[in-house]
């Protein structure tokens, strides 16, 4: 298995394999206050999957603040993954959006995503205050 690229950003589409992405490449927000409700963000990753990585996987999300604690909701789904050509690697898009988080902190946070319990990566998240004009 083989995480070819992963981003956030604001909203992404799938069509016929094509991902289309708004927004691409979140890793800092710039809030006017704390806490404060981000309305959405997306996660967006291609794995490539060998063929001995067939069948059903536990695939999760984890938004969490600099001290480790939840930011939103984890997001857990089923992944069942279906090899259509043994010699060749299967390719997923994942999007998956995480709605309404609630950061409440300044720092550094983290979108972690696992499958099966051992993390695949983690995406690098700064939140900041802007500073009054």
């Amino acid at each position: 298995m083989d995480v070819e690229f992963a981003f956030l950003c604001d909203a992404a589409t799938e069509s016929g394999g094509k991902l289309n992405a708004l927004g691409i490449g979140i890793d800092r927000l710039l809030l006017t206050e704390l806490p404060q409700h981000h309305r959405r963000l997306t996660l967006v990753s291609r794995i490539a999957f060998d063929p001995e990585d067939a069948g059903d996987h536990e695939f999760r999300i984890e938004l969490m603040g600099p001290d480790g604690a939840p930011v939103a909701p984890a997001v857990q789904a089923q992944l069942h993954i279906q090899i259509a050509d043994p010699s060749a690697a299967t390719r997923a898009n994942v999007m998956i959006e995480l709605t309404n988080p609630q950061f409440t902190v300044v720092g550094p946070h983290e979108a972690k995503v696992a499958l099966d319990g051992v993390e695949l990566f983690a995406l690098p998240l700064e939140v900041s205050l802007r500073q009054p004009a």
